[in-house]
């Protein structure tokens, strides 16, 4: 890795991929080389930065040392209400507002020193909420935003807690109310007044695709699942009209390429799009854990040109 000098070692990955997400997102490109044994848990990951990058690098990193990450997400109301909970029980959290993103959503992250981190664990295992309860637990940003205006909307008090499994991945994200809003809270995240069903569906994947294309489109639209594994699309009334014209159009989406890389998945994206060819991701990850692989799907009448522009990315 010629010009590229290592600037800080981990035992953790999370501890690394938090490093690199600050960097990057102030347009310090890095790289992370995972030397551990997965089986003994020895050896050291390792964080590389531009030669030319290392002094900035160091003074972002430094601002943010002693820092831990507990919880992000794009309403700025639920970080605070989460926030001020902590702050009730004696814990000092810190919000920050991620500026200049490339990401649409996580705008607002929560932090807590590394000190105090075994005090927040209780926290996030819901040991030590009370007067507050779970009412509704999503698999995406947008769709637990969705549903968190709604209960703004009616001047419910709400945060949410995210979820990753062992691998980091976005697993749920939780929404709280308090106890004594719960069913008026139940109430109105199931009737979804002002809302009316456009499509069902059999695979919750084909209705995450339709809502890609409708955001995209600037329509908001909330994906419902019931016990017997029926998927309904929702959009708020009045954009009900425009909704059906754009899932009409929409055919069979078939996957076109898969990515282990954001970036190159949001760029192969935004080609596509110049060319007037949609495409959407099935999976919506948080995007300081970037890892695994992405599934860019395209619809099927539009397959061979979109792998033809592709062809040389």
């Amino acid at each position: 890795m010629k010009d590229w000098v290592k600037i800080q070692s981990f035992d953790r990955i999370h501890q690394a991929e938090l490093r690199k997400d600050i960097l990057e997102n102030n347009g310090i490109p890095s790289v992370i080389i995972n030397e551990k044994d997965s089986l003994f848990l020895l050896g050291e990951i390792e964080l590389y930065v531009n030669e030319f990058d290392v002094a900035k690098a160091k003074e972002l990193i430094e601002e943010f040392n002693g820092l831990t990450k507990i919880n992000s997400f794009v309403g700025e109301k639920q970080m605070r209400k989460y926030r001020e909970i902590l702050n009730q029980k004696g814990i000092h959290a810190i919000l920050k507002k991620k500026e200049d993103s490339k990401y649409i959503l996580d705008n607002f992250e929560l932090y807590v020193s590394n000190e105090e981190l075994e005090r927040i664990i209780p926290f996030l295992k819901e040991e030590n909420l009370q007067g507050w309860k779970k009412v509704l637990s999503c698999e995406s940003v947008s769709q637990t935003k969705y549903r968190t205006d709604i209960l703004d909307e009616n001047d419910i008090e709400n945060f949410i807690i995210k979820r990753k499994d062992s691998n980091l991945h976005l697993e749920k994200i939780e929404i709280f109310v308090k106890e004594k809003d719960v069913d008026i809270a139940n109430s109105l995240l199931s009737k979804l007044n002002g809302w009316i069903s456009i499509r069902t569906y059999s695979d919750v994947r084909f209705a995450e695709m339709d809502e890609d294309i409708l955001n995209e489109n600037n329509i908001k639209s909330i994906i419902k699942k019931d016990n017997t594994g029926k998927v309904e699309l929702f959009v708020e009334a009045h954009k009900e009209e425009s909704a059906i014209d754009i899932v009409n159009t929409l055919k069979e989406w078939v996957i076109l390429k898969n990515y282990v890389s954001i970036e190159d998945a949001q760029a192969a994206k935004r080609i596509l799009a110049k060319n007037d060819i949609p495409s959407v991701f099935v999976n919506e990850r948080d995007s300081l854990f970037l890892i695994g692989e992405l599934e860019l799907y395209v619809e099927v009448d539009n397959k061979s040109i979109a792998e033809t522009i592709l062809k040389d990315f």
